[in-house]
């Protein structure tokens, strides 16, 4: 199995277990929660990171490599636009705990926008297959 698929194969399964998720009521849900999306979103960023290097692009930062994807037509503006809020979201799950609005976590859970990494990681997948692992 190629880095690629592995990653790809780590963002279904992060999401199979959000999906199992029916109430952040608890303390101990609520923060298993925050670091599967956390995962999730790293995972995601990997495979972005992985696909662009196999191309011979190096970006700075996490979200120049999301503008980079956008850039190559490889994702729509409204993707760009979510996979932007999703790495602002990472860092602040990663570098500042105390600053995690409660509401957001509530909110992507309640409409399940995690799901979307998923959708565009498969759709990467497609679009970028000559730049997948061999």
């Amino acid at each position: 199995m190629t880095l690629l698929d592995k990653l790809l194969e780590m963002i279904k399964d992060y999401t199979i277990k959000l999906d199992e998720i029916k109430s952040l009521d608890d303390w101990i849900t609520y923060y298993a929660t925050l670091h599967l999306l956390q995962v999730q979103a790293q995972a995601f960023i990997d495979l972005v990171r992985r696909i662009l290097s196999n191309m011979g692009i190096t970006t700075d930062s996490y979200k120049e490599s999301i503008k980079k994807l956008f850039e190559l037509n490889l994702i729509t503006e409204g993707e760009y636009s979510f996979l932007s809020s999703v790495v602002s979201f990472r860092n602040i799950v990663i570098h500042g705990y105390a600053t995690v609005n409660q509401h957001i976590v509530y909110k992507i859970m309640k409409e399940k926008s995690y799901r979307r990494l998923l959708e565009i990681a498969e759709k990467l997948r497609e679009k970028g297959e000559k730049y997948w692992d061999p």
